[in-house]
């Protein structure tokens, strides 16, 4: 099998191709067809965003009939745009993957579009003898067009026209996978386990390219502090991590220079409790989190989407704590529970994002049933260890505080309650905290999130 167009890229090695059949597999299911591209053409795409410093062959290495395959390599790593974009690619192989599907899939549907659509016979033409290059065993042979034809000046303007058109989409949608893994992932030391998305790379792009999705992607991309708040709970205990001294009598946590005292001295200050000792901590398993989110027709529009990053931004703190993460929809009634475990797979992650991406405001207000459908959640066991349920709602509902007190208090939960730009007496009496947000920006976002 021949090599593609970079070196040191082991082209034969399990890895390798199995990239370039995963490039391969998501664009027929994002085309809704087969489309027959050299792999090893993939491979490039896919490596030269994933490489620290990628080194082509030069064009006098490559066959005439690989040269239009060579060209959109060439412009790719020549683009300031990929440079500037490889901080984030370099070793990251579900942004690189992103990178490389939309791109080989924006080229060839935008060639496409000119080949069916284009007013000029030659551009017509011509986007179809690029399509043609790009085209597994179908590239321009000798005999179809002489050298003069190939550097042809309007061919490469045509070239350079498509690529830069699908790099740009590229990028897009590059951004919301970074920002998606981001967010909902973490990316960086002491986040726990960082969510690849490969393997469910067409999913993620289908996500990243959904409009309200994009909306919330973009809002929450543009806040730094979002990935570094978590909620510590410690508890003191003989053998756990230092973090202080104190003095006391307990020799298990005893300070060994304290041993340095005369015999008779010593038993003093253990008697009187001033030996000098450890203090030493141990930290607590964080229950699950509990959203109750309301989706009827008032929180349509803005509300919606900026409740559902809400929603997003909980998540990635369920996922730093190492906590399970509940969410439930309500109008005038509660919908389906979705549950993400703690260190779930990222096919899982993917399935929340969407369903929070598909639900639109409509529907009526029942704000009790739904946090009596949260306790009962509780009480029969379907969630295990919520011990605060998070409601964000704008409704004015009256609230049938004495069963929503008890709801609560069988369940052993408390209640934050957030209202979106009003005000509920009934819940500010009921709720254990009680927030309103009226600007729906970064800092009404953090406040929630924190609390």
């Amino acid at each position: 099998m021949s090599e593609g167009f970079l070196r040191g890229v082991e082209y034969e090695d399990p890895l390798v191709r199995y990239r370039g059949e995963r490039i391969s597999y998501t664009l027929k299911k994002l085309l809704g067809r087969e489309v027959q591209l050299d792999e090893n053409f993939l491979i490039d795409i896919f490596y030269l965003h994933y490489l620290p410093m990628p080194i082509p062959k030069t064009k006098a290495e490559v066959s005439k009939e690989k040269e239009v395959m060579y060209n959109f390599v060439d412009m790719m790593l020549g683009s300031d745009l990929v440079l500037r974009n490889r901080e984030y690619s370099i070793a990251n192989s579900a942004v690189s993957m992103a990178l490389s599907v939309s791109y080989v899939q924006n080229l060839i549907e935008e060639l496409e579009r000119i080949k069916r659509t284009s007013q000029s016979q030659e551009e017509r033409q011509m986007a179809e003898q690029i399509l043609n290059g790009l085209m597994k065993g179908s590239g321009m042979r000798e005999g179809q067009k002489n050298s003069e034809t190939q550097q042809n000046q309007q061919m490469e303007k045509l070239m350079k026209q498509v690529h830069e058109k699908a790099l740009s989409k590229a990028m897009e949608d590059a951004e919301s996978v970074r920002s998606m893994q981001r967010i909902v992932g973490g990316n960086g030391a002491g986040t726990g386990s960082i969510l690849n998305f490969e393997g469910e790379i067409h999913e993620v792009l289908r996500l990243a390219r959904n409009t309200e999705i994009k909306k919330i992607l973009e809002f929450l991309s543009g806040m730094p502090r979002l990935g570094s708040y978590t909620k510590k709970k410690t508890t003191r205990f003989s053998r756990g991590e230092l973090y202080g001294y104190e003095e006391g009598s307990d020799l298990e946590r005893l300070v060994p220079s304290e041993l340095a005292y005369p015999e008779e001295l010593f038993y003093i200050k253990l008697a009187e409790s001033q030996l000098l000792l450890y203090q030493k901590r141990i930290k607590e398993v964080l229950g699950p989190i509990y959203l109750l989110l309301d989706k009827s027709g008032s929180m349509d529009g803005e509300k919606i989407i900026w409740a559902k990053a809400v929603a997003l931004a909980l998540y990635s703190r369920a996922r730093r704590e190492n906590r399970d993460f509940y969410i439930r929809f309500f109008d005038n009634i509660p919908y389906p529970l979705i549950k993400v475990i703690r260190n779930a797979k990222s096919k899982d992650v993917i399935k929340m994002i969407e369903y929070i991406g598909k639900i639109r405001g409509g529907g009526g207000t029942d704000i009790s049933r739904s946090i009596i459908s949260a306790c009962e959640d509780i009480k029969e066991g379907h969630v295990k260890g919520v011990s605060e349920i998070i409601l964000l709602t704008d409704g004015e509902d009256k609230i049938a505080e004495t069963t929503v007190r008890r709801s609560l208090k069988e369940a052993n939960s408390t209640l934050i309650s957030v209202m979106i730009r009003g005000d509920n007496a009934d819940l500010r009496r009921v709720a254990d905290q009680y927030l309103v947000v009226y600007k729906l920006d970064h800092e009404d976002l953090l406040r929630v999130v924190e609390s």
